[in-house]
C-alpha cells in the first residue's frame, strides 16, 4: 500500500438524515494505474459501508457504461478515469433523488 494519500470528495444524499445533498472527504491511498472505481471500491471496503454506487465484477473494461459520474466537473467513467489527486465524484446530472 502507498504511503500517499489523495483526497476523494464524493456527493452524498440520504434522503432520510440529510436536509441537503452534501460532498464527504475522504482520505484513500494513492496507488499506481488506480481508476476513480478504485477509489470509490477502497472507501467501500475500507472506510464506509454505506457508499452507495455502481460496481461490477467486470468493471475496468468501459464497455457498459454504468459506473458514469462526474469527476472533476466532466463527466467520464469511473472505471477508466484515473486518480492523480483531489477530486469530487458525483453522480451524473440526470439521475434525481
Amino acid at each position: 500500500m502507498s504511503d500517499k494519500m489523495i483526497q476523494v470528495k464524493v456527493f452524498r444524499f440520504d434522503p432520510s438524515a440529510d436536509k441537503e445533498p452534501r460532498y464527504q472527504t475522504y482520505q484513500v491511498p494513492l496507488e499506481k494505474g488506480m481508476s476513480a472505481m478504485t477509489a470509490l471500491d477502497y472507501i467501500y471496503q475500507h472506510l464506509d459501508g454505506t457508499l452507495s454506487y455502481y460496481d461490477h465484477a467486470a468493471c475496468d473494461l468501459g464497455i457498459c457504461a454504468r459506473c458514469t459520474g462526474v469527476i472533476n466537473g466532466k463527466p467520464g467513467l469511473c472505471a477508466r478515469r484515473s486518480s492523480r489527486g483531489c477530486y469530487p465524484w458525483s453522480p451524473p446530472p440526470r439521475i434525481g433523488f
